[in-house]
């Protein structure tokens, strides 16, 4: 009979806390099989697992703003800190690329021309429902965040703002 290991014993074997474990074999992140009530786990999967990435992939961060040479500077902070970076100065160009491929976060500009920052920030979420949204913004009283802030949970970065601020959310969206 094959070796399955229990939820603790695998999370001892990759020295993660249990219900990290358990969130990443309920979401489909790592190989398991459900067995009664628990999870359970191929060692040898969880080895080949690990030996090709641990299922990571690159964290898509897209970057909407009218503006070019604000689009351009946290486009490049987020390329120079390792993520894929993706720009898109409208709201049309932004929905085509959430939809080709969801983004992990994204900073979105609260007036676009074109398509509404709302209708993007919905895309973002019905695409990627774990999606981090952060408005970037001069008037953090503009109706547009008060919408957006019904919407579900977000950030809110007032321009002007720096590479520190742009770092500071990598770090927390990512845990870096």
């Amino acid at each position: 009979m094959e070796e399955l290991l229990t939820l603790r014993e695998a999370a001892k074997k990759l020295r993660v806390a249990e219900v990290t474990l358990y969130r990443l074999a309920r979401q489909g992140r790592i190989p398991a099989v459900k067995v009664g009530g628990g999870w359970r786990f191929k060692p040898e999967v969880l080895d080949a697992w690990l030996a090709h990435g641990g299922g990571r992939r690159e964290a898509r961060v897209l970057v909407v703003d009218d503006d070019a040479v604000l689009l351009d500077l946290v486009r490049g902070i987020v390329a120079g800190a390792g993520y894929a970076a993706l720009a898109a100065a409208d709201g049309d160009r932004a929905i085509e690329l959430l939809k080709e491929e969801p983004a992990d976060l994204v900073f979105l500009d609260v007036l676009l021309p074109s398509t509404s920052s709302i209708e993007v920030f919905r895309t973002a979420k019905q695409v990627n429902p774990h999606a981090t949204v952060v408005l970037m913004t001069g008037f953090p009283d503009h109706p547009v965040v008060a919408e957006a802030m019904a919407l579900g949970p977000l950030m809110l970065l007032r321009k002007p703002f720096g590479i520190p601020q742009i770092t500071e959310v990598l770090g927390m969206v990512f845990r870096t």
